[in-house]
């Protein structure tokens, strides 16, 4: 299902479901139900087919082998009813008994925090739900509860309450608090069973749809077939439900730790988790020029920076962009300022005081333990980023380098002129770079690079003239539309609905368009679009010595292009023989797994003329009048 098709049925489904709600539930009902069906026939076809296998083996035993006769004849018979029999079983084992990867974290004792526990007990007899068995600590500003199955689909299922230490840094206890009382609140369905169930639903088709990613074989491709087929509409059905479901889990939060922890709690993700992308993270990346080795206290540098570096103005403006986001069809999370209307809280009068709290969940649940928690993430980032890290720190030393050498030069032609650009954007990002694009722009008014960089600056700064820029480019390159598009999409998307929705629908067209181009390219049609190659004598040498060392039992060779339906400026290529006669068994299949382990010069299917359904590339080559390739 595409996504502007989803999106249509999600809007008719918010319709129905505001209009008429109980038709709206019988629908989900309905769609839940076709679920447990599709499950149900997956299994029973597979004990239908054990047990054909197991009645057969039984009427030889009880019949004292007179039934062997009757086997006997039916002969192929049997043997095409057994394989599929046995294939469908094996595949609905998988499915029943296959192990889901457990969630993971930095496991969390009850002896090292206490309180935590201690509040999680109280929540649980409050609202209902279900034990908490294992609380992970994870290296990530966000917070989740996670059911896990031990027994495959068969279920019996512990839940994991993951937490992320930068988030215990940043939040206060109360305000923690709220966000566990909201993922709670999906597990518990304490304001909706319904809800509840719907969730925990989702989130088992989630793990269905990325295990049958995984089948090999036949019989499981097939129940993965099935199920691609039905996720999208189950996505689709129970996607104004799982929105609801927000909504309710943010009551239940509000109930357990106040409306305004609740509120700041949201507005205070939002702004932390701009300032992480936007200001925290560049600061680090900025010290791998001078720093050889990754910084052994970054834990504390976060807790720090947000005491020191956020500041009121920072945090006003993040929280001005957060607000500005609107609710979509393709995040179930409904946009910041509609969950804090639903709390009754107004975004313009909550964010007066969100200063940094003065005391973090994380200095309080884990109290003496916090220093040593600190250490193990640190220890554990410094060992996962040193390699890229000291890779990085030496090139970044050259490329200064290579800028001093530039700076020194009396004048720089065109080319070094981007260079220097370049090199300043990437690692000195607080200069302007307008002047130097202008200056290099005056001199070549079609440099595609610098036209989109100047136009993408005068975006950050609130200037249309930018928009000119990026269509120019998009214009002239049609492989910068989708960045070109996003762009323009983030501009406008607060200033002008009408013209994000546009830019919004060329993305997807283009994006739509190149999965297009990429699903004809992982094939070669017996109809392909066949011409003469137009390889240079550089890339033919190439692929003859490829033929040279594996084509002893080549007779005769063709290299052809092939020009795709969907673009005719796309193109790739074939390599199309036939082996040598009176060769012993069939050598061709040998061959081709020999030369597809060499990197070709560009993009080639090899194929067999003497293989189905390759023969009919005969008349092709018959046409074109090609004659053999030499090697």
């Amino acid at each position: 299902m595409h996504d502007q098709n989803f999106e249509q049925l999600i809007s008719r489904l918010e319709k129905t479901a505001q209009d008429n709600p109980q038709s709206y539930l019988f629908s989900v009902l309905g769609v839940a139900l076709l679920g447990f069906m599709i499950l149900g026939l997956v299994i029973g076809l597979s004990l239908l087919s054990v047990g054909l296998i197991i009645g057969l083996v039984a009427l030889v035993v009880f019949s004292g082998g007179k039934a062997l006769i009757f086997i006997a004849k039916l002969g192929k018979l049997i043997i095409l009813l057994a394989i599929p029999a046995w294939t469908m079983a094996k595949a609905s084992f998988t499915l029943l008994f296959s192990r889901f990867p457990r969630p993971t974290g930095r496991e969390l004792r009850p002896d090292e925090a206490p309180e935590l526990f201690t509040r999680l007990e109280d929540m649980r007899e409050r609202m209902k739900g279900p034990r908490v068995h294992k609380v992970l600590l994870t290296d990530e500003l966000n917070a989740s509860i996670v059911q896990h199955p031990r027994f495959g689909l068969l279920g019996w299922e512990e839940s994991y309450l993951i937490l992320g230490f930068p988030l215990l840094q940043t939040l206060s206890e109360d305000e923690t608090f709220a966000v566990v009382a909201h993922e709670y609140g999906h597990l518990s369905g304490h304001h909706s069973r319904m809800g509840g169930f719907i969730y925990r639903f989702r989130l088992a088709w989630g793990r269905l749809q990325e295990m049958s990613e995984q089948w090999n074989d036949w019989g499981s491709k097939l129940i993965a077939r099935l199920f691609k087929w039905y996720a999208p509409y189950f996505n689709a059905y129970t996607f104004v439900l799982a929105r609801q479901n927000e909504y309710m889990a943010d009551q239940s939060s509000v109930e357990l730790a106040g409306q305004q922890n609740a509120a700041n709690a949201l507005m205070r993700i939002n702004i932390a988790s701009r300032f992480e992308d936007e200001a925290f993270w560049p600061a680090i990346n900025r010290r791998v020029t001078n720093e050889q080795e990754p910084c052994a206290n970054r834990s504390a540098l976060w807790a720090e920076s947000l005491n020191t570096k956020l500041d009121a103005g920072m945090r006003s403006r993040f929280l001005e962009a957060a607000s500005q986001r609107k609710t979509d069809h393709f995040d179930t999370h409904p946009a910041l300022t509609d969950r804090l209307a639903a709390m009754g809280v107004d975004i313009g009068n909550a964010a007066s005081d969100l200063g940094l709290p003065y005391t973090s969940a994380a200095s309080v649940w884990l109290g003496a333990n916090l220093q040593r928690v600190e250490q193990e993430f640190d220890q554990k980032w410094q060992e996962q980023v040193a390699d890229n890290w000291r890779s990085r720190h030496n090139y970044q030393r050259e490329r200064m380098q290579r800028l001093a050498v530039l700076q020194a030069q009396a004048s720089l032609n065109q080319e070094e002129q981007w260079e220097q650009i370049a090199i300043i954007d990437e690692l000195i990002p607080e200069t302007d770079l307008l002047p130097l694009l202008n200056v290099l722009l005056q001199q070549i008014p079609e440099h595609a690079s610098a036209l989109f960089r100047r136009g993408s600056l005068l975006l950050e700064r609130g200037d249309e003239a930018g928009v000119a820029d990026i269509e120019k480019v998009m214009q002239a390159d049609e492989g910068s539309i989708l960045a070109g598009c996003e762009e323009l999409w983030r501009f406008y998307k607060t200033r002008s609905p009408e013209k994000a929705e546009h830019y919004s629908k060329r993305w997807h067209e283009r994006s739509e368009f190149l999965d297009e181009i990429k699903s004809e390219l992982s094939g070669l049609p017996v109809d392909a679009n066949l011409e003469a190659a137009d390889l240079d004598d550089k890339a033919q040498e190439s692929i003859r010595n490829i033929i040279r060392q594996h084509g002893k039992h080549i007779r005769t060779a063709y290299l052809m292009g092939r020009v795709l339906k969907k673009d005719g400026k796309v193109h790739d290529y074939v390599l199309a023989f036939e082996t040598r006669r009176f060769t012993l068994g069939d050598k061709a299949p040998g061959i081709i797994k020999k030369m597809i382990q060499h990197e070709f010069p560009e993009r080639t299917f090899i194929v067999h003329l003497g293989s189905e359904p390759y023969k009919r590339f005969r008349k092709s080559i018959k046409k074109l009048n090609l004659s053999p390739f030499q090697f």
